[in-house]
Parts: structure tokens; sequence; C-alpha cells
């Protein structure tokens, strides 16, 4: 399959995942009615969860001694939050989010972006905690400027590189979520759910780059890869305490975008794979 077949087919994939485009209130029909549902149909948990100690750590550059693997997850998932949210603001501030001219499927993108942020948001919500929109780490909030600004040629490996980065990282928060809430089955189930929507969506984005890009560009978006992942992690601490460095460098390693999408067959559609 051409690069330009896989893309019309992402575009159809994505009118029927996502629904309408609502371009004054920036919205897409099919995710509303994903999160009205939720809303309709709410989880909270049980586990104790020390709420003091998550919110020192918020904005705490360096984890307090003691916490323990559900603290630490919920605050990776709120640093997730954070960095999503960064890009989006970065975005919409600079005219960057979404135009009627734009490619369909970069505006379906784009609008999937700032329905992350609020399902990493629900996913916190869960446990009764805040999420307060302070900016990522100085790297990070650098890369995303870079990612946002500079020439397209220029920029996309490098952003394929990050949401390539980005499915692994799911995939290893969501497997791990599951497992410290299995006790609950409700917010395990939850968990699954909400982060499972974000994956899908990682997914296509790659996909979706890399049927753009030529072979010195997906050459570059595999070494960029391969850089970027073990830096990603040192900006939110809490992910190699919770993994384990060297764990989470195999999942990098290993990671196939295929088998992935082979998982989420109704809300994952590569437009190439690499």
């Amino acid at each position: 399959m051409s690069g330009e077949e896989g893309i019309a087919r992402y575009r159809q994939f994505l009118e029927m995942r996502d629904g309408e485009v609502d371009f004054v209130r920036r919205r897409l029909s099919k995710r509303e009615d994903f999160l009205n549902q939720l809303a309709r149909n709410s989880v909270r948990a049980s586990a104790p969860i020390d709420r003091e100690a998550y919110i020192r750590g918020l904005s705490n550059r360096r984890i307090e001694r003691g916490l323990n693997a559900q603290t630490l997850w919920l605050l990776a998932t709120a640093k997730a939050n954070q960095g999503e949210r960064f890009g989006v603001g970065l975005a919409e501030l600079l005219g960057r989010l979404i135009s009627e001219n734009r490619d369909p499927a970069q505006i379906h993108i784009a609008l999937q972006e700032s329905y992350h942020t609020r399902i990493l948001a629900e996913v916190i919500e869960m446990f009764g905690l805040p999420v307060y929109p302070l900016p990522p780490r100085a790297f990070l909030r650098l890369l995303i400027h870079l990612m946002i600004k500079a020439p397209e040629h220029f920029a996309l490996p490098l952003i394929g590189a990050t949401e390539l980065a980005g499915c692994v990282l799911f995939h290893q928060l969501r497997d791990r979520g599951i497992e410290l809430f299995a006790n609950e089955s409700p917010v395990a189930e939850r968990i699954g759910i909400l982060y499972n929507e974000i994956l899908g969506d990682e997914i296509g984005h790659v996909g979706f780059i890399v049927a753009r890009l030529g072979e010195r560009g997906r050459v570059a978006l595999r070494q960029l890869y391969l850089r970027i992942a073990p830096i990603l992690v040192s900006q939110v601490p809490e992910l190699a305490r919770l993994f384990g460095y060297d764990q989470l460098m195999h999942s990098f390693a290993s990671f196939n975008l295929s088998e992935a999408a082979a998982e989420l067959p109704n809300l994952a559609y590569p437009a190439a794979l690499i």
C-alpha cells in the first residue's frame, strides 16, 4: 500500500472514529459523546492516596522519598497531562491548532491532542485529585516549541519520534495502572478505556507521519526516537522510579507499532508502519 493510499484510508478512519468537526467550538462529535457517556457513568476510586504528597509532587523536580507506586503512577499521568496541555496551548496561541484549509487528518490530529488533556484529567479525577496546568520541564518545553515552530520538513521526523515514544509510555502507563488498581475492577477497567483512547490516537499519528516521510525521513525518525526516548524519561523522573530505567529502555527498543495497532483494531489505524 502506498503512502497516499494509506493516508486516504486514515482520513476515512478518522471520519468514522471522530465524527463531525465543530470548528467554532473545536470539538469532535463522537469524542464529545464518549466523554458525555463517561460523565453519566462516573467511576470513583477508593484506594487511599496521599493527596498532599501528590500535590507537592506536581511541582517537585525531584521525587519525594517514600512515595508508593500508586502515587508515582498518578504523578506520571498528571505530568503527561502537563506536557500535552502545554503543547495544545502553545499551538493554539500561535494559531497552529486548526484551520479549515488544513488537511482533514491534521485537523483531527490537532483536536485529538486537546482531547488527550481532558482524558488524562479524567484519569486523575477518578481519585478525587486536581490537575494543575503547570508547565513541563525546560527540555520538554524547548522540544515542544521546536516541533510547533520549525519548518515541517525538519519537524516531521522529530514529531514522529516523540509520538512513537508516547505510544510506548502510554502503553506502559496503561498496563501498570490496570495492575496497580486491579482490586477495584471498575477503576482498572476505566483506566484501560481511557488510556486506550489515547494510545489508539498516538499509533495513528505515528503512521500518518511515517506515510508522509521518504526513506531518509524514516531513518531520521528512528534515530531521533532512540536518542529522545531516554531524555523524555528524564523529564518525568517518576517514570524511571515506577518502571525501572532499564525496563523502560527495553520497552522502547522492543515496541512494535503493528502489534500495538492490532491490539486496538477499532481505535487505531496506522497509515504506514515503521
